[in-house]
């Protein structure tokens, strides 16, 4: 197209604009993006620095429901806080939603994107793609504005294997993963080279938990996958090679240990809450070339489930009291925010000192589960207990309750089977090549 006005003037009035809008502006024609672009004109407001919302899928619902531990200008709008389908996956403010075909979509830009099917796989490996939560989303806007998708094949039940000898080692060398650019807008076969040992073999896989949830991370150009028997790929896309990390001690591979995988600052972490509420956190030491867990807290959570005498919290409306997880009322009333307080603390409901447990009676449990990692804040972990989310405080003991969840969710949770199946913490981001616009079918 004809320029009208130099870029350095096109440049000087772009810089007048807020962050939203510029990055809408970049979205508009190859000009205005060379421009952008070329004189840097999306600076950090545009990053994912901020946490928006906790996403949460449940047992028994075809949608993913929200948290919501802040208030901002860059968390998703309140009118498409509830997306059609289950969203499975997110990276630095992409998420990948999963409603009948598979959608990558920034809900703050209002853009979505529908990721092409893959091609079909070698007749052997064809069972090793049906299982669900095989997509990972690979994005990080401070290197480019372009996003790739993984497609990671898992050892299927033994039935689906046919002919396949369980005596293979797994996963092989090289493991030829498929790849989505948004780039080249293709699916390709992408090979990498194993360093270090196997997994086992295929028989040893089959061993696994049918329940494993398959989180991933990427971070300083690997991506971290949870993939079966609680152990680990790191998958580094610079040169083609990964690495199986074992999990940590003590976890085993029962299903009924759920395990987290996700990140918290510069740090991979791992997590669980087994029985009877044991809560767990680990930190992975990259040191001098090796892959070691090292255990950060370990923590009795039967305290935050029980009443106490004491405790002073904002009730949760949303609590199920039937489930007998009790608080008192007394709320407090100092809402002025402190000097040195944090806007995601300000915009937090409650301050709770945690004093000793109270004594057990026969029904005042629920299932907590996991819901993620603050991914700036490395003292604070998100749970969820019933049908109430909290921000917990490792150091402290400190529990916030979490803004709201949102109503869809709230019949489900009358069914005590109705538990999180995965959850992650969304950072915002104002950048992205993304081609559509969100629609009330999406």
């Amino acid at each position: 197209m004809d320029r009208l006005l130099p870029d350095g003037v096109l440049a000087d009035i772009l810089r007048r604009l807020q962050p939203r809008s510029l990055a809408l502006s970049r979205c508009v024609c190859k000009c205005l993006r060379d421009i952008v672009d070329d004189h840097r004109l999306l600076h950090a407001d545009l990053l994912p620095l901020s946490l928006g919302k906790i996403v949460a899928n449940f047992e028994g619902m075809e949608i993913s429901e929200f948290f919501y531990p802040v208030k901002g200008p860059a968390a998703i709008s309140h009118r498409h806080s509830t997306l059609s389908g289950i969203i499975v996956d997110h990276c630095n403010g992409l998420l990948l939603l999963k409603y009948v075909d598979v959608y990558v979509v920034n809900p703050v830009m209002l853009q979505w994107t529908l990721l092409p099917p893959p091609p079909p796989p070698l007749a052997e490996m064809k069972a090793f793609y049906l299982m669900k939560g095989v997509r990972y989303l690979v994005f990080d806007p401070t290197v480019a504005p372009h996003y790739e998708v993984f497609l990671i094949p898992h050892v299927p039940r033994r039935d689906d294997l046919g002919l396949l000898s369980q005596e293979l080692e797994w996963p092989p060398s090289p493991f030829i993963l498929l790849v989505y650019s948004s780039r080249t807008k293709h699916w390709e076969e992408r090979p990498f080279v194993r360093k270090g040992d196997a997994m086992g073999s295929i028989a040893d896989v089959l061993q696994a938990g049918k329940r494993e949830k398959h989180y991933g991370v990427y971070m300083h150009g690997a991506l971290y996958v949870h993939c079966q028997n609680h152990h680990f790929y790191k998958i580094s896309l610079s040169d083609g090679q990964y690495q199986v990390i074992k999990p940590p001690p003590g976890i085993g591979t029962s299903d009924r240990c759920q395990v987290y995988l996700g990140k918290s600052r510069d740090e991979v972490r791992c997590a669980i809450v087994d029985c009877p509420y044991q809560l767990r956190v680990w930190m992975m030491d990259e040191s001098y070339g090796q892959y070691e867990w090292v255990l950060k807290h370990h923590i009795d959570l039967m305290h935050v489930m029980q009443r106490q005498d004491n405790q002073h919290v904002d009730r949760p409306s949303s609590l199920q009291e039937e489930r007998e997880c009790y608080y008192d009322d007394d709320v407090g009333t100092d809402t002025v925010k402190g000097p040195e307080e944090s806007d995601y603390d300000f915009f937090m409901r409650a301050h709770l000192k945690l004093g000793p447990a109270a004594k057990k009676t026969r029904r005042e449990y629920c299932h907590i589960a996991f819901l993620g990692f603050h991914p700036f804040d490395k003292d604070v972990v998100f749970l969820t207990g019933s049908q109430q989310g909290f921000a917990y405080h490792l150091k402290s003991s400190r529990v916030e309750h979490l803004e709201k969840i949102t109503r869809w969710a709230e019949p489900v949770f009358h069914n005590p089977q109705a538990f999180v199946k995965k959850s992650f913490p969304f950072t915002p981001c104002l950048t992205g090549e993304l081609s559509g616009e969100i629609c009330n079918s999406v």
